[in-house]
């Protein structure tokens, strides 16, 4: 095994794994461990990553925050609209109501496309997905397997 000096701020790429590197400004020497994840994504105590946190990768940013979006948009902010929209739907059928449900679908999606624009909106969704990652970092477990221990904790209680 080699030891190699480098600059923090050097591209690491052509480093092999095992590798002890010392670091010019610091002294201290590292060895290389190559990972598939960045750095904030393999730690924290159960290897999920950084409980704190706060940056998102590409995937949450641009796909898991809108659908979450959409999800509380149909279930809250625009409930009304949505359940009229299905309604229309069931009621003339999917295909000939493309064409009679034009009003409700665009009153639907005028109201999503405000909430999707609201960038308070936006935020929470975003800070409660946060948080939620977080808990999971640090527990290990999602929220559905915290509900589902919960549960059987409490079905065990009460069985005897």
């Amino acid at each position: 095994m080699s030891a190699t000096t480098v600059n923090i701020t050097d591209n690491l790429e052509n480093l092999r794994e095992g590798e002890v590197v010392t670091d010019e400004k610091t002294g201290k020497k590292y060895r290389v461990k190559k990972n598939i994840m960045p750095h904030y994504s393999a730690g924290g105590p159960h290897g999920l990553g950084d409980p704190d946190d706060r940056t998102l990768r590409k995937i949450e940013a641009d796909v898991i925050i809108p659908n979450r979006m959409n999800a509380h948009i149909e279930k809250n902010a625009c409930n009304e609209s949505y359940l009229g929209l299905i309604t229309c739907f069931r009621k003339d059928g999917a295909v000939s109501g493309l064409n009679t449900c034009k009003p409700a679908l665009e009153i639907f999606n005028r109201c999503k496309y405000e909430r999707f624009h609201d960038p308070e909106f936006r935020a929470k969704i975003t800070d409660d997905y946060i948080r939620e990652r977080s808990e999971a970092r640090r527990t290990g477990m999602t929220s559905q397997q915290r509900k589902l221990e919960e549960y059987r904790e409490w079905k065990s209680q009460n069985e005897k």
